[in-house]
């Protein structure tokens, strides 16, 4: 596993000394490692049976991942300045608002689908995470004028929608008359 780590952190020390980008390296590093049998495949080649990406690589990076998104959640609550009734106030109205495009989207793309019937699962799991908390601290990065104030806003409608999804799959699986409760 700490090969697999060194030669992903070679691939990008590589890409990033000829000028080129090493975040893209080590993902297309990684998409070539996940897709081994499938690229034998395309070359006509057999497997070997001998992959490189087996379970415990996968719970290795399972746990990075984790690490990484601990570290960052962490260091978002350090950043948070303190919340007002303000951006309580449009934390919770964006996050009734993205709720309520969820529910009519879901029901919108899954008209004439075989997957009709989970579309109440689908409404409710609509939680923002790592991405939308990345993306708030841009604005407060380069110093703009309301870049607290936008983080605010998005850290509150992280933890909204996440009391959103838990609340609404809660209550999923205990309907019973529902045609696929929710297992524990």
């Amino acid at each position: 596993y700490m090969l697999t780590l060194a030669a992903a952190f070679f691939t990008y020390a590589i890409a990033e000394y000829l000028g080129g980008n090493g975040a893209l390296s080590s993902l297309l590093f990684g998409i070539v490692l996940g897709n081994e049998d499938e690229i034998l495949k395309f070359f006509n080649r057999p497997s070997t049976g001998n992959v490189c990406v087996d379970i415990g690589l996968m719970r290795f990076e399972e746990e990075i991942a984790f690490a990484i998104r601990s570290f960052f959640f962490v260091y978002l609550g350090l950043l948070m300045v303190t919340i007002d009734l303000y951006s309580l106030f449009w934390g919770i109205i964006l996050s009734i608002l993205l709720l309520v495009i969820r529910y009519g989207t879901v029901r919108l793309a899954t008209i004439s689908s075989p997957l009709c019937e989970e579309t109440s699962v689908m409404s409710v799991v609509l939680t923002r995470g790592l991405v939308a908390a990345i993306l708030a601290t841009i604005p407060r990065q380069y110093g703009l004028p309301y870049g607290d104030l936008f983080l605010n806003v998005t850290i509150i409608v992280i933890i909204t929608t996440a009391i959103f999804s838990t609340v609404g799959v809660l209550a999923l699986s205990n309907n019973k008359s529902s045609p696929h409760p929710i297992r524990r």
